[in-house]
């Protein structure tokens, strides 16, 4: 079929240009040759797409054909505006149509999907007896984005941190080399004069708007949720944009706030003051008066879930209770662990355990918003190294950190949120080890309540140092271990096998791998840094490359009452060349 259309269309061609010139059979062939390498324009080639709805624009200038649109083969079925989305559950019933073009029609349109892999876009075009398709246009689709407002850092780059997307709490991006390369969605703020010049003033091509910024908190946006319908119907409704809800500073999923906003409620005038509020404040019935709900305008409901402690569960509990509430896509736009030096709850940089966990944590994160459907997009919220930000207090928050907010140097955390969340075989950029924040430290035992243990950082090795505290712990640290065996895994140089010799009372092991001999005696810039439960330990990491020789040491940890590791001595130093 596509031969004989084929041949139709070099047989018009010709006869068309006939009475402009010659023209060649083999020129009108390359015509249509590149109409169908290049009729889609948007999404370019290659490129990295935040997940959700995903713009498309294509070539229908020829008359005469209908064009349709196909995601990995599929086309896209409409039901009135809005694409039905499969993904997460939506059905195709009777009344849902495949939207079709003609040369009459702006060539754009939308796909949906929240799968992060690659995917593939074709345009089909027909006159209704003969039918062609286009090349396909390949692009790759990620949750993966990144909140940071102008005061975070203008050196970091979005692009080395892979993320498909990034907000700054405005409505227009940096357009420097921070963002470079990477999609802005921009924001209305709140109900200030600035927030609504910018909107109206507004020159993105984001395809989303976000909502007002934490609204039910007189810190933030502070505004009311008949207010904010208000301002909504004003300024984002006319938007021809998708719409994601505010964000309100509701951890747990769902709000009173978000709920009125989304469904309406009644409100009335003070008696006394004659201000307006809530009917349930004031109980005035002479100026009782509904006020609609905008969340048929909405198509994603925000979550900012922060807590002064390492909750996964806690996470999930607060997107499953929204999607429960809603079924409209989420976008979890802030996330973080937040914590105040001295406490339980410190989490400090200069703690390694804490880095740690915060990395274990992240891993999580990704890996399981990545698997869940109606989550649609994700972004982490990155203290800096010293905890400080423009508006926040805490002064134990810094093992968030994935870039020193002055020189843009990458943390530990940084690099394995680069390298994780990008969809197979996209070409990911790679932090190098002179992009990475050198803090010079030794390793620090995470404190229980109340106490503060650390390896000191002249002393040796499995030593520590404790605050003193009303019942102390006796602490014993295992014995020093020793390398038994150790080879790269065959059939990948980024595969490193290490057993060791057996010690009893031991809870886990931490392996580092160094560049040079000197690094690893001195325990300074560890390549690779990994806390394993088995003696028999495999490595896996990018920075195992082949033909180089490396150094390898190992110490075995005990659990104390407080559940924090105590470390005995490290293991002399090994060598081992990567092959």
């Amino acid at each position: 079929m596509k031969k004989g259309i084929s041949i139709l269309l070099t047989m018009v061609m010709a006869l068309s240009m006939a009475f402009t010139g010659n023209v060649s059979v083999e020129d009108v062939q390359a015509q249509e040759s590149d109409w169908q390498a290049n009729v889609i324009t948007v999404p370019a080639e290659g490129a990295l797409i935040g997940a959700g709805y995903i713009d498309v624009e294509f070539d229908n200038s020829m008359e005469g054909y209908t064009y349709t649109v196909y995601l990995d083969g599929e086309p896209m079925y409409w039901i009135g505006d809005d694409i039905v989305k499969t993904e997460i559950g939506e059905e195709i019933t009777a009344d849902a149509v495949i939207k079709t073009f003609t040369s009459e029609d702006e060539g754009k349109t939308e796909v949906y999907t929240t799968t992060v892999s690659k995917h593939e876009l074709t345009v089909k075009a027909s006159d209704g007896i003969n039918e062609f398709v286009s090349d396909v246009r390949t692009f790759y689709v990620s949750k993966k984005g990144l909140a940071l407002g102008g005061d975070m850092s203008d050196k970091v780059s979005l692009k080395k941190l892979n993320c498909s997307w990034y907000y700054n709490w405005a409505t227009e991006a940096f357009n420097n080399s921070v963002d470079d390369g990477v999609a802005h969605v921009p924001m209305m703020w709140g109900d200030g004069e600035d927030s609504k010049e910018g909107i109206l003033n507004m020159t993105s091509s984001s395809n989303y708007i976000l909502g007002f910024n934490e609204p039910d908190i007189g810190t933030q946006a502070n505004m009311s949720f008949f207010d904010s319908v208000d301002v909504w119907k004003e300024y984002i409704s006319p938007l021809n944009m998708r719409k994601v809800s505010p964000a309100p500073a509701a951890p747990g999923g769902d709000s009173a706030w978000l709920r009125r906003f989304m469904n309406g409620d009644y409100i009335c005038q003070s008696p006394l003051t004659g201000e307006w509020g809530l009917y349930t404040d004031y109980l005035d019935d002479a100026t009782k008066t509904w006020v609609s709900g905008v969340g048929d305008d909405i198509d994603a409901v925000v979550l900012h879930y922060y807590r002064s402690e390492i909750n996964f569960e806690g996470l999930l509990e607060a997107i499953e209770t929204l999607w429960e509430t809603y079924h409209k896509p989420i976008w979890v736009t802030e996330l973080s662990v937040f914590g105040m030096k001295g406490t339980s709850a410190d989490y400090s940089y200069e703690i390694y355990e804490r880095r740690v966990e915060m990395t274990e944590f992240v891993q999580k994160i990704v890996e399981n918003l990545d698997d869940i459907p109606y989550v649609e997009r994700y972004c982490w919220f990155s203290y800096d190294i010293d905890s400080t930000n423009e508006i926040d207090l805490w002064d134990g928050s810094g093992a968030t950190a994935m870039f020193e907010y002055a020189s843009g140097a990458y943390t530990e955390l940084g690099r394995l949120y680069s390298s994780i969340g990008n969809p197979e075989g996209y070409v990911a950029e790679v932090i190098t080890d002179d992009e990475m924040y050198d803090d010079g430290l030794e390793e620090v035992i995470t404190p229980g309540a109340g106490t503060e243990e650390t390896t000191a950082p002249n002393s040796t090795a499995g030593q520590t140092t404790s605050a003193p505290s009303s019942e102390e712990t006796k602490i014993t640290a295992p014995g020093k271990v020793s390398i038994q065996k150790i080879a790269t895994k065959k059939k990948s140089a980024k595969k490193l096998k290490v057993t060791v010799k057996k010690v009893s009372g031991v809870n886990g092991y931490q392996v580092a791998v160094y560049k040079t001999k000197k690094n690893a005696k001195n325990n300074k810039k560890a390549i690779v840094k990994k806390l394993v439960t088995k003696r028999k330990m495999t490595i896996t990491s990018k920075k195992l490359k082949n033909k180089k020789k490396l150094f390898v040491r190992v110490r075995a940890y005990t659990l104390n009452d407080n559940r924090n590791k105590v470390y005995g001595k490290w293991s002399k130093v090994k060598r081992v060349k990567i092959k």
